[in-house]
């Protein structure tokens, strides 16, 4: 996505130029309390320098004890089955390496949103914590066995895949309420969102992404995983991943919601993946071990 497009509206639907700079107004006030923290944005970035090393990482990582014990935490617990505690940072990052450190940083900031919860009906905060890892372990999945894209970056485009949907629920939970009896009714959830909100939680994740510096892939992921065939770039390969995982978890009754209404991909998704019956067959095979791993993910 371009900086031009992104100085578009906000929304995909407005009504006028005055609802435009409403919802500017409502998702730059969001984004003033949400966007990732410096420490994340920096985390990103040295994972993915090919010129960094371990103490730079040590350096930025050091910045947050919070995220320095869980991380340490996560180290040592049954999820990698290391046969003695790592007791320093130093040591935990060398043992995992950037792009698994890198991981876990993004998904310990993305739980510091979900530490309040919140339900209505079949919807928890908590539950949609758990669709969004889910997503994340399962576009890594499928990165891995379709040979397609990175598999690390597959994990936080589906972590971050439904920031918009959290960040409503933080900041405008009675209105969210309304959206779920709707769904729950048989509607659709975006179209749903436009009803109550006049936006939709893909518009709200673009802009706390883009705020955030995230990479352009990533962007196009959170806003059309819902509509993957609206997407006009060149580079669909991560959105499509995130696409066909939305649609598994869901599957899988880990629903963002708690109501399975995620579309079956398309033709077209499947074939810009290559992702045939044999692939799909791999893919269900190891399925529920990439859940076991979110369900740790999203523990932590």
């Amino acid at each position: 996505m371009s900086t031009s497009t992104l100085s578009q509206p906000v929304a995909q639907n407005v009504k006028s130029e005055e609802h435009a700079k409403s919802l500017e107004h409502l998702f730059r006030r969001i984004g003033q309390l949400s966007s990732l923290p410096s420490v994340a944005q920096r985390i990103l970035q040295v994972a993915g320098d090919e010129e960094s090393n371990a103490t730079d990482l040590l350096k930025v990582v050091g910045q947050d004890p919070a995220l320095s014990i869980r991380i340490l935490k996560t180290v040592n617990s049954s999820y990698y089955g290391l046969l003695n505690e790592v007791a320093d940072l130093k040591t935990a990052i060398s043992m995992l390496g950037f792009v698994e450190v890198r991981k876990l940083a993004m998904t310990v900031y993305v739980a510091r949103l979900c530490e309040e919860p919140t339900s209505h009906r079949d919807f928890s905060r908590e539950g949609l914590w758990k669709h969004m890892v889910a997503v994340g372990a399962i576009a890594r999945l499928i990165s891995q066995i379709l040979r397609r894209g990175e598999p690390e970056e597959a994990y936080i485009a589906g972590l971050l895949h439904d920031v918009g949907l959290l960040l409503v629920d933080q900041y405008m939970h009675g209105q969210l309420c309304h959206v779920i009896d709707l769904v729950v009714d048989g509607m659709g959830t975006t179209e749903a969102e436009q009803k109550i909100l006049t936006f939709d939680h893909t518009d709200l994740g673009t802009y706390i992404a883009a705020q955030s510096n995230l990479p352009e892939r990533i962007i196009a992921a959170i806003q059309f995983h819902h509509r993957p065939c609206e997407y006009q770039g060149k580079d669909r390969t991560l959105l499509d991943i995130i696409s066909v995982a939305n649609y598994l978890a869901s599957h899988k009754k880990l629903t963002s919601l708690g109501v399975q209404n995620v579309a079956a991909p398309t033709d077209t998704v499947c074939e810009s993946l290559g992702l045939q019956k044999q692939q799909m067959a791999a893919i269900f095979e190891e399925l529920d071990i990439a859940l076991e791993s979110a369900e740790v993910l999203a523990s932590i």
